[in-house]
């Protein structure tokens, strides 16, 4: 049986990436044919997420520009013009709303993934206008333009799309009570899994210093946590891991010049992430309202304790405060400076080794493979 997998496009590496090529390596070894199909893409982003199936592009109109690429395409399609062509698969598995809308048409069972709700329609102003400065090129300002004057019809099809699909999936308990109630569904719970990659590395680094990975993008909240270092008495470095915006980079170095914190954007590549996450003394998630956090889950499987909001997001169902972490009091800096500083006076690394590592397994690859690949082959044994 044919399995293809969509999104919008892959030209970044984030956590949503990742998730999607551990979904094409467990359905892949389970005998399916697996595609991934997207109107863009480049080699960088597809290599650092681990994908191992073919990756087709998908665009109405090619051209040399990623930005048109996509904005045709999903222009095109909601005229009705353009459908996605080439031999239809048994079951897609969608990662976004355009998705959706692209395969609206089509026969084939419909398996929808909801890592969150779309952005551009339900966030309000302020944060939609984050959010899309957070990549690169003109793809979210112009989706967020359109929302201004389509918002309420955009969410009408959404809705109905999500309704249509013959298995909603959420990525996190948190994502499952906020999305259930948006569209009057019962999706199904399925972690985003951690690849078995993400394991202690024998390779040792000299440096002690805070860690941080992922996207590098405003609505994760760098500035909080160089704001939290400021309180610290523990003086040390940010290392900082990811895709970076240039003016988004310049205005993080000059925050913690200000506020006299060590800021060091490292080398991003695949290779050096597990060693960094490893030698780590603590690993810090600032973001907030985050409906799952891949990189809290990485860094818990390297060995390395975690700090994040205790606001009942997604990170409040990884980290066990005291145990393989500590939850800091919602968007109070200053008491998330004093986590960092009781995990590492604590030595929390080194005393709670073991149980760090023990948390992380309800997230490995090998735990989730089996549930997940269970209700794609309960949608397509289905009538």
């Amino acid at each position: 049986m044919k399995i293809s997998l969509i999104y919008d496009f892959l030209t970044e590496s984030g956590g949503l990436e990742k998730e999607m090529a551990n979904h094409a390596k467990m359905l892949r070894e389970e005998g399916f044919d697996v595609e991934v199909l997207t109107y863009d893409y480049t080699q960088e982003a597809i290599q650092r997420a681990g994908f191992d199936v073919p990756i087709r592009r998908i665009p109405a109109i090619r051209t040399r520009y990623e930005f048109l690429n996509i904005f045709l395409s999903v222009f095109l399609s909601f005229l009705g013009i353009y459908t996605l062509k080439g031999k239809e698969p048994d079951v897609y598995i969608t990662y976004s709303f355009p998705a959706n809308f692209l395969i609206r048409e089509k026969k084939a069972k419909k398996i929808n993934f909801l890592n969150h709700y779309p952005h551009f329609i339900y966030l309000n102003n302020k944060e939609k206008i984050e959010w899309a400065m957070g990549t690169n090129g003109m793809k979210r300002w112009v989706t967020l333009v359109l929302s201004w004057f389509l918002g309420d019809y955009f969410k009408k099809i959404d809705a109905k799309l999500v309704k249509n699909s013959d298995l909603n999936f959420s990525n996190s308990n948190f994502t499952k009570k906020v999305v259930d109630q948006i569209y009057g569904i019962n999706s199904v719970v399925s972690y985003p899994p951690i690849s078995s990659s993400f394991k202690p590395s024998d390779k040792k680094l000299s440096d002690k210093y805070i860690f941080v990975a992922g996207r590098i993008i405003p609505d994760k909240k760098l500035e909080w946590l160089i704001e939290s270092c400021r309180y610290m008495k523990n003086k040390l470095p940010i290392f900082a891991s990811g895709d970076c915006l240039e003016d988004y980079k310049k205005k993080l170095l000059k925050l913690a010049k200000k506020n006299k914190v060590d800021l060091r954007f490292v080398d991003k590549s695949r290779e050096m992430l597990v060693p960094y996450y490893t030698n780590a003394q603590v690993f810090a998630f600032p973001t907030p309202g985050e409906d799952f956090g891949l990189v809290p889950a990485e860094s818990l499987s390297c060995g390395v304790p975690v700090i994040a909001w205790d606001d009942g997001a997604g990170p409040t169902e990884q980290v066990i405060n005291g145990v393989n972490g500590f939850l800091a009091e919602p968007y109070d800096v200053k008491d998330f400076g004093k986590k960092l500083d009781l995990a590492i006076d604590l030595k929390l690394k080194e005393k709670n080794y073991r149980k760090i590592l023990d948390s992380s397994k309800k997230f490995s690859y090998d735990y989730l493979k089996k549930d997940f690949v269970k209700e794609v082959k309960k949608v397509l044994n289905s009538p």
